[in-house]
């Protein structure tokens, strides 16, 4: 019998977790947690579940992990964004909700901007050089994306510096697994995100501008129907995953260069090769390292040498739907 426990709070987990990732998909590729959920570990299986119709809407679920034991009531208001960004949403309403955000972020939109972003990068390394050294995540890393995009909503900057400290805390809501203490904060920070949020929407209707909020507001009335919970949502999720994700990334990616200093070496050697190292970057140290489903409907993955494993039947629940599932990306 496998005694094996997947444990995100075992010494050493946060500061490299792959060795505990690969012990995972060497040992129990699919596997069911104590506290709750299943974790699919291999590419396959995560891909498989990606591609699926299972749903990412935790309002689905008939078997609450233990973690989320008092999810029932809390209502809808005290889930992550009201449980109303497109990231909670199947489609159709995914589909609804994220066309219009959509439009802000084609290649053409992105090329647009990209003399503002290069302005915010060499006045950030100017600050650096002057300095001699930095926190490369609190000099460059955090401060020029949240700029990016709060210019790309046209938020007053005024709102910055809490809108930075509450996205900071709401972010935590993506890790595996929170402690009661770090749930009570992620929901303080998600009731005033959504007040704030809110009193910021109600400002850019009276004073509109060439911006995606003003966009997002017109959204309502040219046939996309974004409610006031939905845009409040939406504009949260534009803060949350616009920015914290590109704040991993830079400040994992330029840490994987400075481990791997031939590999920084050949790209300054070769500035041609920037957008396959950001790719690669990528890849190789993702800035988020968990995707989640809830099944709809009986699931079997695990082909190969192990029997077949059907997730959403037997256990404590016993029901075939319901289940939460995450998929975990290996290196």
């Amino acid at each position: 019998m496998n005694d094996f426990v997947f444990d995100p709070f075992a010494p050493g987990f946060a500061d490299d977790p792959y060795p505990h990732y690969a012990r995972l998909r060497a040992e129990s590729p699919v596997y069911e947690h104590l506290l709750g959920f299943w974790i699919l570990s291999k590419y396959a299986d995560v891909a498989a579940l990606q591609r699926s119709s299972h749903s990412v809407d935790e309002a689905r679920l008939t078997r609450l992990p233990v973690w989320k034991s008092d999810s029932g009531t809390l209502g809808k208001r005290n889930r992550i964004m009201g449980g109303q960004s497109m990231l909670d949403q199947d489609p159709p309403d995914h589909t609804r909700l994220r066309r219009p955000v959509a439009k802000a972020f084609t290649r053409r939109a992105v090329e647009d901007r990209a003399p503002r972003i290069r302005e915010h990068v060499r006045a950030a390394l100017d600050r650096i050089a002057e300095i001699g050294r930095a926190d490369i995540v609190a000099e460059l890393a955090f401060p020029l994306p949240f700029a990016i995009i709060s210019e790309l909503l046209g938020i007053p900057v005024l709102e910055h510096t809490r809108l930075r400290e509450l996205t900071g805390t709401l972010v935590l809501a993506l890790e595996p697994l929170a402690d009661p203490q770090l749930q009570v904060r992620i929901r303080a920070a998600n009731t005033e995100l959504l007040e704030l949020v809110g009193e910021l929407v109600r400002w850019k209707r009276a004073h509109p501008g060439d911006d995606l909020l003003t966009a997002l507001t017109k959204a309502e009335h040219e046939g996309d129907e974004l409610t006031e919970d939905e845009l409040i949502a939406q504009v949260m999720l534009i803060y949350v995953a616009g920015h914290e994700t590109t704040v991993n990334h830079l400040g994992g990616g330029l840490l994987a260069l400075l481990r791997h200093p031939e590999q920084a070496a050949r790209l300054r050697a070769e500035p041609a090769l920037a957008g396959n190292a950001v790719d690669e970057l990528l890849r190789y140290d993702t800035p988020v390292h968990l995707m989640r489903r809830i099944t709809i409907e009986p699931l079997v993955v695990g082909k190969g040498r192990d029997s077949l494993r059907q997730l959403g039947i037997g256990g404590a629940g016993g029901g075939q739907s319901g289940h939460r599932i995450l998929g975990i990306r290996c290196r």
